[in-house]
């Protein structure tokens, strides 16, 4: 039996050289489709824009993985760069821990997250993905459509906190860090609220909900994983 073959021409891969690289770099950082676009965009409009990403057009924004990836990356090699010591997502200090010090072992936790925040970002934005997918079940989105608003979101979050850390840095002057934690958690807050519907306040309110629990889960789980770590 003869195969039958394509009549189609092949496309010509061309090999990855250094104009390749450099264009590659570029359409990362180009302003108008690149990773300042989808920056400015998802932290002025979050909601409108990932709607935007999700129903309409996919093209002039980076895909969420790799914004969550690329902006955590950054994030990671300017502190470790400068020597800023911050504790964003182990459970170094917390409370709970405290009480059980002599029975887990946070510290290869706790390593593990300080080495791999874009991990650690997904996982809890997994556990905030499942509480937000309870409270907002009526509106259709499923695990997956949420989990991309959640690492648009996180990766809007390690940029601006290393603005706050870098001024903090620079001045000396902690408040700074401590107003933009509490500024970023409330751009969390309105970025699901908004994507959700940002005419209806019972939005913003299921939003704080979801955030409080995302973290809670993701603390405990942590806990839970030291004390098993412990144990065998």
């Amino acid at each position: 039996m003869n195969e039958e073959h394509s009549s189609e021409p092949q496309k010509e891969i061309k090999r990855i050289d250094a104009h390749y690289i450099s264009h590659e770099i570029q359409h990362l950082l180009h302003f108008d489709k690149g990773f300042p676009f989808t920056f400015k965009e998802v932290l002025i409009r979050p909601g409108k824009a990932v709607r935007e990403y999700l129903r309409e057009n996919r093209e002039k924004y980076v895909k969420p993985i790799v914004f969550l990836v690329f902006a955590a990356v950054l994030y990671t090699f300017i502190i470790h760069l400068l020597h800023i010591d911050v504790l964003i997502f182990n459970i170094k200090g917390f409370e709970e821990t405290k009480q059980w010090e002599n029975n887990i072992n946070t510290e290869a936790i706790n390593s593990w997250i300080d080495s791999h925040l874009a991990y650690s970002a997904l996982i809890i934005g997994f556990f905030m993905a499942l509480w937000t997918k309870i409270f907002f079940y009526k509106k259709g989105y499923n695990l997956f459509e949420i989990f991309v608003l959640l690492s648009y979101i996180f990766g809007v979050f390690f940029i601006s906190l290393l603005f706050f850390l870098l001024l903090t840095k620079l001045t000396g002057l902690l408040m700074i860090t401590q107003i933009g934690v509490f500024l970023l958690q409330i751009y969390f807050v309105c970025a699901i609220g908004q994507f959700f519907g940002e005419k209806v306040f019972l939005n913003y309110v299921k939003s704080l909900i979801c955030l409080f629990l995302g973290v809670v889960t993701y603390k405990y789980t942590l806990i839970l994983l030291a004390y098993l770590i412990h144990l065998f």
